[in-house]
């Protein structure tokens, strides 16, 4: 049987993604309407031209209520950039009467208690991950029922600046439409991309977008966050800049002939461009490959830093998955495996019901934000207690449905 229709926007540094979708009875999402936008009112994830943020918001929303045959008042947003912190929370209660075992009464007092350990009031929390459960100092993996005298919880807060919050709420209020929640992109990009069992071996996800990377590390649970502030569009740039060609052909160019490595007879093919001088210029495959590649391993060799420096780097069994629009570069998985020193594959959205487009990598994130925010029971659900479930998650879901 399948779920109520939900909404999401994926607002980025090119364009602006609404999905109208639905978690089917077995599992598979179904798309019912989709509308996309350019977007050029943000750099790095960070909104620098308001006006044009909320006309692209307007027109993706308009174009998905077509294809969907719904009005839409509210939806789930995802957030990614500088604007997203993390932070370890810990917390311990006592187990009242020894002889009793632990119940869910118990645990739901420890996430409580590592909830109200939130320091910054300032930020917006996202979501609330378990890292591991301990009974009486001794690590354990589910302490329902077991007997102990304390109870220790281990919590990943990830947060978003409330000014970057405030900002998209009003981008979101000038486009009439109402925000029914933050999510982070990561979340969504491995909630389609990811296997379980990638995610218990450890593995880490590569979103690369136009004006960022967002790394993630799993051990089971999420480990670590960090973005990378680099992208497909200092790509784009360089080739604007070396071929004196308009940043909007550069763009054309890259998507038609894209590759990092491209030699032999294909190599040898040309690439006719016109300046905006007016001269008319031809280049080799392999030259106009060497161009991408030099700045598509600098954002690589910056991926690597950041790992070396990550908790779990060393527990990534399942390797590397890129995904996002920037994994669609031809050749990109060998350049990734040499730098990054791990086994990469590229990652599209899995499971999912939809015009064969959507199956790129580039939408993995808005298709997984959409699996994450319709299916409550997913395992990479948000933590919460009982009472905050009920009157936290699902009223806001029947706000956001009611609007249709």
């Amino acid at each position: 049987m399948a779920g109520s229709p939900v909404v999401v926007l994926d607002i980025g540094a090119s364009k602006v993604l609404c999905l109208v979708g639905e978690v089917q009875g077995d599992s598979q999402v179904k798309i019912l309407g989709m509308g996309q936008s350019p977007c050029t009112g943000l750099r790095r994830s960070v909104v620098i031209d308001m006006p044009q943020v909320v006309e692209a918001i307007r027109n993706s929303v308009a174009e998905a209520e077509r294809s969907a045959g719904l009005k839409i008042s509210g939806a789930y947003i995802g957030m990614a950039g500088e604007d997203i912190t993390t932070q370890s929370n810990c917390s311990t209660v006592a187990i009242s009467g020894s002889s009793n075992p632990i119940s869910e009464e118990d645990r739901d007092r420890a996430l409580i208690a590592a909830e109200q350990d939130q320091t910054n009031q300032s930020q917006t929390v996202m979501h609330r991950f378990v890292q591991s459960y301990a009974v009486d100092g001794e690590p354990v993996q589910n302490p329902l029922w077991l007997h102990g005298n304390r109870l220790s919880i281990e919590m990943l807060t990830i947060s978003a600046s409330g000014n970057a919050c405030t900002t998209l709420r009003h981008a979101a209020s000038e486009a009439d439409l109402e925000i029914a929640g933050f999510l982070l992109e990561s979340v969504g990009a491995a909630h389609a991309t990811l296997s379980h069992d990638e995610r218990d071996m450890g593995v880490g996800l590569l979103d690369i977008g136009a004006g960022t990377c967002d790394l993630s590390v799993f051990c089971g649970s999420m480990r670590h966050v960090e973005e990378i502030p680099l992208g497909g569009e200092d790509i784009t740039r360089d080739l604007s800049v070396v071929l004196s060609i308009p940043p909007r052909e550069a763009e054309q160019l890259k998507r038609q002939f894209g590759s990092v490595n491209c030699q032999g007879e294909e190599g040898d093919q040309t690439v006719t461009y016109r300046t905006t001088a007016g001269r008319t210029c031809t280049m080799t495959r392999q030259q106009f490959s060497e161009i991408i590649e030099a700045r598509q391993r600098e954002i690589f060799e910056h991926v690597h830093r950041a790992l070396v420096n990550a908790p779990y780097n060393n527990h990534l069994s399942a390797g590397i998955v890129l995904t996002g629009g920037g994994a669609m570069l031809d050749q990109i998985v060998p350049l990734a495996e040499e730098v990054l020193g791990h086994h990469v594959r590229i990652g599209a959205p899995r499971d999912i019901i939809a015009p064969e487009a959507l199956g790129n990598p580039s939408y993995a994130a808005a298709v997984g934000l959409l699996r994450f925010a319709a299916d409550e029971h997913g395992e990479m659900r948000e933590v919460r207690s009982t009472e905050r479930t009920r009157s936290g998650f699902m009223s806001t879901l029947g706000k956001l449905l009611s609007f249709f």
